[in-house]
């Protein structure tokens, strides 16, 4: 419980979400493994791991590659959440792309950088960390690069673009309105029809009327 605290405070130090701890210290198991986070803003990839000694967070753009993509790596101690200074760190890539290289230091504290190579779109890699801060090392396992443009979210079934009342709503509440239009053009129709009251005589028009024999 203490440890995912700490990792909140580290992902929030990078802005990006955190994930419970996995497995570190050359195979010692400190906890239950769980999967690394992952998630997708407007303009970046993260991904995120943590063991017990070491909170990573990766950003990168998202975007199509036409060259290599600038990615900031962010190194937090688990227990304090404080920035990891002057460590070594190595990130590792295996799947639809390979690729290894030291991640270099940075002007801000516990934050590094590394160029990754040109992928191609939609291309997942699974990712490692190595980080080694004075007596410390770790590997940190951060789960799969997504690499490409984040595509748009697409509109719900039955929804237009750009709009929130569905198809199916309008088309419902026209044929109402049909109804309604209907029902009152035949009350309407019925009431036109209806006979005339017969006219009521009055005493001096009785007279008038022709008498029959008894």
């Amino acid at each position: 419980m203490m440890h995912k605290k700490h990792l909140a405070c580290a992902v929030a130090l990078a802005i990006v979400a955190s994930v419970p701890r996995v497995s570190a210290h050359g195979g010692e198991d400190h906890a239950a493994p769980a999967a690394p986070s992952a998630a997708s803003t407007g303009t970046e990839h993260v991904v995120s791991g943590e063991t017990a000694v070491f909170s990573v967070v990766i950003k990168y753009p998202a975007k199509k590659a036409e060259g290599p993509l600038p990615a900031r790596v962010y190194v937090a101690r688990a227990d304090s959440s404080a920035p990891v200074e002057g460590a070594r760190v190595r990130l590792e890539l295996k799947g639809g792309l390979t690729f290894a290289a030291d991640a270099g230091k940075t002007a801000a504290a516990g934050v590094y950088e590394v160029a990754l190579p040109a992928a191609p779109e939609g291309a997942t890699a699974n990712g490692v960390v190595s980080v080694e801060a004075g007596d410390a090392f770790d590997l940190v396992l951060v789960g799969d690069l997504r690499f490409g443009a984040i595509e748009p979210a697409a509109a719900p079934t039955g929804m237009t673009p750009g709009r929130e009342v569905p198809l199916g709503g309008l088309a419902a509440a026209a044929g109402a309105l049909a109804a309604l239009s209907g029902g009152i053009g035949y009350a309407l129709g019925r009431r036109s029809r209806r006979k005339p009251p017969a006219p009521t005589l009055r005493p001096e028009d009785r007279s008038a009327l022709p008498q029959v024999a008894s």
